[in-house]
């Protein structure tokens, strides 16, 4: 799937969502994900908030790199769903994360696996 639309609405219905359903758990709108779905918006604000909704990665959601499933990033999805909503603070850094280009996160999870491992 090519585009950011198209991975919103597999992943919704996947779960079997309605475009209503969807804005409602993400506190949003119908329009806003009318507004997604329909191509009009490439870079939303609430990626993160929807991703979780979707049960699904935010990077695969919002440019279609890595898995799509949650579990891929090491978590069950059990764990993803009952997992809180992110802080402020944290969904300000994942919003800066994915304006990087793919190279600068690479490094940055280079730096973030060292550091990790030097705390341990």
């Amino acid at each position: 799937m090519d585009t950011l639309a198209k991975r919103l609405r597999y992943a919704r219905e996947r779960l079997g969502l309605s475009q209503s359903e969807l804005a409602r758990r993400v506190g949003l709108r119908p329009q806003a994900i009318q507004f997604i779905e329909g191509g009009h918006v490439r870079r939303p604000r609430n990626v993160f908030e929807i991703a979780h909704a979707l049960e699904v990665n935010p990077e695969w959601l919002l440019l279609g790199e890595g898995p799509v499933d949650p579990v891929g990033l090491g978590e069950s999805r059990e764990t993803y769903r009952a997992s809180p909503a992110l802080s402020d603070e944290a969904l300000a850094v994942a919003r800066m994360w994915m304006e990087l280009p793919r190279s600068q996160r690479l490094a940055l999870k280079e730096v973030f696996a060292a550091l990790l491992k030097a705390r341990a």
